[in-house]
């Protein structure tokens, strides 16, 4: 007598609900075999909004497999997720229509042949629309959002590189393509201004400005030192606003140096310190991962800031201070429900503010008023975030 096996039964159960089979597929089933389980649809995330959120997770318990979790910030929900490799970087075209991560991967896991590429995924459906291999590599370390960028009319994807020389790979986005390499010697981090420029740190505290054209013929031009990289060196994380070619500089202490980079030469104003002479005998500094963000439609500069002493700078901030970037002024701050390491700002007129802790923990405030929003639990250990409109 031939006995029926439960588990049989299930598993063809399992291969009916996961989609429609082909007839070979289904010629073996009983006749009165049924589909169980609900059918799924596939999403498509809703246009891009202000309040869209992007975080980058390096997941370092296994760090091989980094995320992209994508936000509601006003639903305070989770609407995409996708995966990358490891200690990815990441990078949104200026409209949206695109993400890409920039990726490296062996082929045994942990070891064999290593590939370095930059992936590229439509916005909105997720789906992977190409893949360019980057052959000199890119830098590897905890991911930093200068580590990788998109020029400003989303033309060129840009990727830092120290091997041991300092450079940046360069791909076309339209032709999907990898052109080569700028070399930047001495320098890191990437801060693009236009539409074929960027500009990066250097090591004497100088900033260098590479220009660009579609056959990578690039210009190079110095302005500074403006920095004092020994006793004290600005955060890697910079208040950005792209469009406009500014950027806002924080020193460990506590120092804003505000560059313009919308010509060739940049200029550098002279710094200015967040803080009081009270601020500093109550030892309050910056502290945290990206530490320092900007709304931009209104000018205003959010920090993140703890009570410690000298070189304590990636400690969790305990509040959010908020400057008027023009006036130099302090106009608000914002006590945090927990400790974060990175915030984010919407870039609306009702902007909200996105802490992450290191409980991953997303804790959203009324920018303006600093009332809590909401808050929301998801992955191991997220880390960087984007909005839409970076």
């Amino acid at each position: 007598m031939t006995r029926k096996l439960p588990w049989l039964a299930l598993a063809s159960a399992f291969a009916i609900a996961a989609g429609p089979a082909r007839a070979d597929e289904t010629k073996d089933l009983p006749s009165d075999a049924k589909l169980m389980g609900e059918q799924h649809s596939i999403a498509i995330l809703s246009k891009p909004h202000p309040k869209r959120l992007y975080v980058l997770e390096p997941v370092f318990p296994h760090i091989i497999a980094s995320k992209v979790w994508i936000i509601d910030g006003d639903k305070q929900e989770i609407v995409g997720m996708t995966s990358a490799g490891y200690c990815s970087n990441f990078a949104i075209a200026p409209d949206s229509s695109q993400i890409y991560t920039f990726d490296t991967y062996w082929s045994k896991g942990t070891r064999g042949t290593r590939t370095d590429l930059i992936t590229f995924f439509d916005g909105r459906t997720l789906d992977i629309a190409a893949e360019v291999d980057l052959p000199k590599g890119r830098m590897l370390v905890v991911p930093k959002k200068q580590n990788a960028e998109v020029t400003t009319d989303g033309r060129y994807l840009l990727s830092y590189n120290l091997a041991p020389s300092t450079s940046v790979s360069v791909v076309d986005t339209k032709a999907k393509k990898y052109l080569g390499e700028i070399e930047i010697p001495g320098c890191g981090l990437i801060f693009p201004s236009a539409g074929n420029r960027f500009s990066s740190l250097c090591s004497d505290g100088t900033l260098l400005t590479a220009t660009f054209d579609e056959k990578l013929k690039t210009k190079l031009s110095r302005v500074g030192p403006f920095i004092d990289v020994v006793n004290d060196p600005v955060y890697e994380h910079a208040a950005m606003d792209k469009q406009k070619g500014k950027v806002h500089f924080l020193s460990y202490e506590g120092m804003v140096y505000s560059a313009d980079l919308s010509q060739e030469k940049p200029s550098i104003s002279p710094g200015w310190s967040l803080l009081t002479d009270a601020d500093k005998a109550e030892s309050w500094r910056p502290g945290g991962w990206q530490v320092v963000n900007m709304h931009r439609p209104t000018g205003k500069l959010y920090v993140l800031m703890h009570k410690g002493a000298r070189w304590t700078h990636k400690t969790p901030g305990e509040e959010v201070w908020v400057f008027d970037i023009a006036s130099k002024k302090r106009v608000n701050r914002i006590h945090l429900k927990e400790h974060a390491i990175s915030i984010a700002l919407s870039q609306d007129d009702d902007p909200h503010l996105y802490t992450q802790t290191e409980t991953a923990t997303l804790i959203t405030y009324d920018a303006l008023s600093g009332k809590e929003v909401g808050e929301m639990k998801f992955g191991i250990t997220p880390y960087l975030l984007f909005t839409h409109g970076d």
